[in-house]
């Protein structure tokens, strides 16, 4: 299901809260369940990663605020996302939901949005989200990029991505100013480009070619390996996630194994033909 219907539940609840309704305010819960269409199992934990050795490896560790949806019907001033939550439906409507982390779908208030300060996501993520943007690729809308609000106020829209690339540095300069909200699922698409800047591998890591899920000689699998978990309060929703890349070759032995495998099948076809 879109993420619209529940901010639009949101705001159903929130209004009903101002008037004052007789009772408690039903609370939309869901089970959590495994997406079907999931394609990002962890890499590290498949037997098949025992054939391997890394190239290179890169780790990074990340903050962010991560909500449950009913903190969108809260003033910022108790912790909560109210001044987003009219924009993002306009954002996040045409899409499904991404998934929480381990591609896992919580439903109703449960689902999770992250918050972070756009400065703090490394450049090449950003240039990520803002060529998705401007080129109407597959990545648009996962990412919602704001103008920090003052307090009081809300934001109408995302911001808005030059077509220059690069873009001025003028223009990148503001990023202090703004604010990236998005499910804990839409960051997988691009994973390696968290952690490449700065890395031994980083051309490799930058290049999305190479990253999958399945794991192959010369091929980048990424995770995020670790993330803690907010706490009760909407004032503390402050988490940590480690993503971890690497870049994948092929055990000497393995692929002599393989060879091997590969030579017999072929001695074995040709005396069937015989």
């Amino acid at each position: 299901m879109k993420l619209d219907s529940f901010v639009a539940t949101a705001f159903l609840a929130s209004t009903a809260a101002a008037i004052g309704p007789a009772g408690p305010i039903p609370r939309l819960h869901g089970i959590a369940e495994k997406m079907k269409n999931w394609k990002w199992p962890d890499p590290f934990s498949s037997p098949r990663h025992e054939e391997f050795t890394a190239a290179c490896e890169a780790t990074g560790r990340f903050r962010a605020a991560e909500h449950p949806l009913d903190d969108l019907s809260l003033e910022h001033s108790r912790g909560g996302l109210l001044a987003y939550r009219d924009a993002l439906k306009s954002v996040f409507a045409s899409r499904e939901y991404p998934g929480s982390w381990d591609g896992v779908d919580p439903h109703g208030y449960d689902r999770k949005l992250l918050i972070m300060d756009y400065e703090t996501m490394p450049l090449r993520v950003r240039e990520w989200i803002e060529h998705q943007e401007r080129t109407n690729g597959p990545g648009k809308g996962l990412f919602a990029v704001y103008p920090r609000p003052a307090p009081g106020t809300r934001v109408m829209k995302t911001i808005k991505v030059p077509d220059e690339v690069p873009v001025s540095a003028e223009w990148r300069a503001k990023d202090d100013r703004r604010v990236a909200l998005f499910a804990p699922g839409a960051i997988y698409e691009h994973l390696p480009l968290w952690v490449a800047e700065g890395s031994e591998c980083e051309e490799q890591l930058a290049d999305l070619s190479k990253y999958s899920a399945e794991l192959v000689d010369g091929g980048v699998v990424a995770y995020p390996v670790d993330h803690s978990s907010p706490g009760s309060s909407p004032l503390q929703r402050e988490i940590e996630f480690t993503i971890k890349a690497q870049v994948l070759k092929l055990k000497e032995g393995v692929q002599a194994a393989e060879q091997t495998e590969k030579t017999k099948d072929t001695k074995s076809a040709g005396k069937e033909e015989l």
